[in-house]
């Protein structure tokens, strides 16, 4: 871990460190070794863990608190970065072990003599049930009740319980508990698996990477209560939050645009012929007529039923205009799929073409009609290729050129700021 930042990359940083560097390493240990015996191991690799997440983030920068170290602990599916704690594995592994191995154990023990040997077990459980005073641990006392994948099934009632417990272990504002919601809808964490190409345009630089991170994160980007150097309407924010909705800003675009060439790219490598900013002479504000008439971003031939569909990307900030009452992770982005249904669905079936809404937000949560669009052409790609890509290859693709395209604005501003 220590050796990390010789790479100068915080984006293979955090690949390697969740993927070669995680607590798989002691998992086997954790597996086999009762609790007690692991403290002082796991307090270790803990510590070391937490330095280097903190200096991927913020490079020995501030603002790195218990809380992020609680965030990027959890499972991406609850809005972590994957890396888990050694210390909470450790809470339910032996247990997950022991119970799922019992069968075996028996068998290998029955003339050996050896009786009581349950007892390190029980402590276990007992250990156990502090962390899940909630969780219903009887089916694990009897070798006929245990549940089939019991690792699977102890992690995931630990892991939510952490993630539900947020707010009452930590002092969480409006805007910390809005994120953390956008954080865990689907799709929102995609972006993390991707691999590092700079063919495919799935790297970042270390200030790009680091300023989603921050982002996401909730730590402190910018000078607070100053006038934006560049639209000088509204006041800065320190989450950088300002920089995303801000028109003014030369990254305001570049971010549509990003997402609709890798959406592009991805449609030509799975075969499936498309244009981008075709003219279809059709499209346009129903409220203001012709001279409104634009291209469609993307225009797939064939698509459904034999006719040609245009899709047309939108993205949206679920905290623009933030209220600490009423807040729903997931509206924004479904109100502007509804939006576009209502500004141009009509005019597509008038004129024999589908439509295909592709509404995005932030974070990188996708509405449903974009996820039934990505979801086929992720099952083309796989029907395509005699080696599968990853199973979430398109949803990957598309997520982290979201993030990309964030980078332009937060980087403007810092340029702005610096000028």
């Amino acid at each position: 871990m220590g050796l990390l930042p010789l790479l100068r990359d915080p984006q293979s940083e955090l690949l390697l460190l969740r993927s070669c560097m995680g607590v798989a390493k002691l998992l086997f240990g954790l597996r086999t070794c009762q609790p007690p015996f692991v403290d002082d191991v796991v307090s270790c690799f803990d510590k070391g863990l937490r330095e280097a997440i903190e200096d991927i983030v913020v490079c020995g920068g501030p603002f790195f608190g218990d809380l992020q170290w609680r965030i990027v602990t959890l499972p991406m599916r609850l809005g972590g970065l994957g890396l888990l704690s050694a210390r909470d594995v450790a809470a339910y592994a032996f247990v997950a072990s022991r119970s799922q191995s019992w069968e075996l154990q028996d068998h290998i023990l029955r003339n050996s003599g050896v009786a009581n040997t349950d007892s390190d077990y029980a402590s276990a459980l007992e250990r156990l049930h502090e962390s899940l005073p909630d969780f219903d641990l009887g089916g694990f006392s009897n070798k006929d009740t245990v549940p089939k994948k019991p690792q699977k099934t102890l992690a995931n009632a630990l892991c939510c319980r952490i993630a539900q417990r947020l707010g009452e272990d930590f002092h969480l504002s409006p805007r910390h508990k809005a994120v953390i919601e956008c954080l865990q809808r689907p799709h929102a964490q995609d972006f993390l698996t991707v691999i590092p190409i700079e063919g495919l345009g799935q790297r970042m630089s270390a200030v790009e990477y680091r300023s989603i991170l921050k982002y996401r994160l909730m730590i402190p980007m910018f000078p607070n209560d100053e006038t934006c150097p560049v639209c000088r309407k509204a006041c800065l924010d320190k989450y950088g939050e300002h920089a995303l909705h801000c028109r003014e800003l030369p990254g305001f675009k570049y971010r549509h645009d990003f997402v609709r060439d890798a959406l592009m790219d991805i449609l030509r490598r799975a075969g499936i012929s498309a244009k981008k900013e075709a003219p279809v002479n059709f499209l346009t504000d129903p409220s203001e007529g012709r001279s409104t008439l634009r291209p469609a971003d993307v225009l797939v031939f064939g698509w459904e039923g034999g006719k040609h569909a245009c899709v047309d990307l939108t993205g949206v900030s679920p905290l623009a205009g933030f209220r600490e009452n009423g807040f729903v992770a997931g509206q924004a982005v479904l109100k502007a799929e509804s939006k576009k249904v209502e500004k141009h669905a009509k005019a597509c079936e008038d004129n024999q073409h589908a439509f295909v809404p592709l509404a995005f937000d932030t974070f990188g949560s996708l509405a449903p009609e974009a996820v039934r669009f990505l979801s086929r052409v992720q099952r083309v790609v796989h029907s395509n290729f005699s080696t599968p890509l990853g199973r979430g290859f398109v949803f990957s693709r598309l997520g982290f050129s979201i993030q990309k395209g964030m980078t332009a604005q937060f980087v403007a501003r810092l340029l702005a700021i610096l000028m």
